[in-house]
């Protein structure tokens, strides 16, 4: 059957005028660690007083659901997490509908309110957005803190009024940027696919392209594509425009471009070949290619992305060498197998990309697909004995079996004291269970389930010291019927690094709770006078990203007085749940 030549000028329109899921790339963050500088030095720190600053106290925001350190009821369950909201487990929102203020214009956009965990809509009010934006664009991957990321996710995906002397189309890409660099590329590409094409900058063209990559979701390309091969003028946005071509059937156009790029050696023929896949599979074209990975030595957005929506399964030697948010991208692109997914979660965990609730949906998926007879001894398997054995004893061995299975310290080490979180509450505080208690109670913190891991400090009353030391470090900075006593520190610094001591006794200092180990060095640069100043203005954002900032790298990269200033810090602009979660992690992770 012949098929219907499409003209460029109707192909075009027909993309300007579909529904848009928008997109763009961004420039790959640099490498390494924690920066030295954590100011950039071509940008001047924002006034005391920016334009627009909030004179007086801000009022509090209620504090994290689960995390509330007060009024401990022992009837009470605090199962919630105090996590962001997953894609999962809501319906997809209607960009347009995600808006406060005018249809798809990016001076108040954002896809949580204070209902559904976000921040109030003035959080960035007197802030100045050439000095966040910048912060922003220059984060480097996910935080040493889950808590700190998780903290800064929701700060940047609340529907908040733009802060003043950027454009507001880059605040939002700034924001996506860092979303889509701390590994919530489908959170990112929410964001920044209810800003309105004619609202676009180039600036958002790139991290929109990133964001819908990460997300696996090529087709919001070609919305975009139009408007952005000739604004941008890269040869990737050439490619996305040949892609769009084949996907509308345009095959002639499509080819005549692809054999350009070729010849002139603009782009690598791999890439080539995955776009030429996307069109042949959603279009009419009929180049389908068949792409070899031995062509290529690491991933990118564009590999990952194509490859997921395309159906092929990358390389594990690739996703080895991936970024951590590339993995934790993959956790999420259908594209990968579900015992792929499974293995890269409890990391991406970690992070805070993953939630707990998430993890174990991901291994009962994984578990599923098992025979009967090896479904038992998988992740799924013990999690589900976890929750359900009638004997407690049970229950604890098998989370005990997943806590085995990364190496104590480790980022998946962590992600397995979250996936069980929700059993582990389900665990009745008892003497008899009570040299457990601080693995337990470790667990439940980890996922911010405050209530029942409090009441594990009776439940040890008697336990030998060391139990009762390590479970006195878990909970102290989050348990107000912890005490903070030098004794029970002493003991508990004693089995742990010097580094993660310090950490511990700088969070309690921040946090108002105690003076215990040695005295911290004091530290003054740059980052701790912009900290100062966003306290003494009461701007809540600003506290937010450059909290952020001083978390860069590992728990090893931080020093503990930039710890002891975001704990206070946080404290003194209303946010001291998410402070004290922060100061838990240190103990455990640190």
């Amino acid at each position: 059957m012949p098929r219907l030549a499409i003209p460029r000028t109707v192909a075009l329109a027909v993309l300007l005028l579909a529904p848009a899921t928008l997109v763009a790339q961004q420039a790959a963050p640099p490498a390494g660690g924690a920066p030295k500088s954590l100011l950039p030095d071509d940008l001047p720190a924002p006034p005391e007083n920016a334009p627009g600053a909030v004179e007086g106290p801000v009022q509090l925001e209620p504090e994290l659901p689960g995390a509330s350190l007060s009024g401990f009821d022992p009837a009470e369950e605090m199962l919630e997490e105090a996590e962001l909201p997953e894609p999962e487990e809501t319906e997809q929102p209607d960009p347009l509908a995600a808006l406060a203020g005018p249809i798809g214009q990016p001076e108040l956009i954002g896809t949580l309110t204070p209902a559904t965990g976000g921040y109030g809509a003035d959080l960035f009010a007197g802030s100045d957005a050439r000095f966040l934006a910048t912060l922003l664009n220059r984060l480097d991957g996910p935080l040493a803190s889950r808590w700190a990321q998780i903290l800064l996710q929701r700060a940047l995906l609340s529907r908040a009024t733009a802060p003043v002397a950027v454009n507001p189309a880059d605040w939002v890409a700034a924001r996506g940027a860092a979303l889509a660099a701390m590994g919530s590329g489908t959170d990112a590409h929410r964001l920044v696919s209810a800003v309105a094409i004619d609202r676009y900058t180039p600036q958002l063209f790139a991290v929109a392209a990133q964001a819908a990559l990460a997300a696996a979701d090529p087709m919001a390309l070609c919305p975009l594509s139009p408007i952005a091969r000739p604004l941008v003028e890269t040869p990737t946005w050439t490619l996305i425009d040949a892609m769009c071509l084949a996907v509308l059937g345009d095959e002639v156009g499509a080819s005549g471009i692809f054999d350009r790029l070729r010849r002139r050696g603009d782009v690598r023929g791999f890439d080539i070949g995955l776009a030429e896949r996307i069109g042949s599979a959603t279009g009419a074209g009929r180049r389908g290619a068949n792409p070899e990975w031995s062509e290529v030595d690491s991933l990118s957005a564009w590999r990952l992305g194509l490859a997921a929506a395309a159906g092929l399964e990358v390389p594990e030697e690739l996703l080895a060498k991936a970024t951590p948010a590339q993995q934790a991208w993959a956790v999420r692109l259908p594209g990968q197998s579900i015992a792929r997914r499974a293995g890269l979660a409890p990391a991406a965990a970690a992070t805070g990309a993953v939630s707990s609730a998430e993890l174990n949906r991901i291994f009962a998926a994984e578990a599923a697909t098992l025979d009967p007879a090896q479904a038992g001894a998988s992740p799924g398997g013990q999690l589900r004995t976890a929750q359900i054995a009638a004997d407690p004893a049970e229950g604890l061995k098998a989370m005990k079996a997943l806590w085995g299975r990364a190496a104590s310290g480790t980022a998946a080490h962590y992600g397995w004291q979250l996936a069980t979180a929700p059993a582990a509450a389900r665990l009745r505080p008892s003497a008899a269970l009570a040299g457990d208690a601080p693995d337990i109670a470790a667990s439940l913190v980890a996922a911010g389930i405050i209530g029942p891991a409090s009441r594990w400090w009776a439940a040890a009353a008697d336990a030998d010291a060391g139990v009762r030391s390590r479970l006195w470090a878990q909970l102290v900075a989050v348990a107000p019927n912890v005490p903070v006593q030098a004794g029970l520190f002493g003991d508990w610094a004693d089995t742990v690094s010097e580094h993660r001591a310090e950490l511990l006794a700088a969070g309690l200092a921040g946090l108002g709770r105690g003076e215990v180990g040695p005295e911290i060095v004091p530290i003054s640069n740059d980052w701790t006078r912009a900290l100062e100043r966003a306290v003494a203005a009461r701007r809540a954002g600003d506290v937010m990203v450059l909290a952020a900032t001083g978390l860069q790298g590992s728990w090893s990269d931080v020093p503990p007085d930039y710890l002891r200033r975001i704990a206070a810090a946080l404290v003194a602009v209303g946010h001291g749940a998410e402070a004290r979660l922060i100061v838990a992690e240190a103990a455990n992770r640190g």
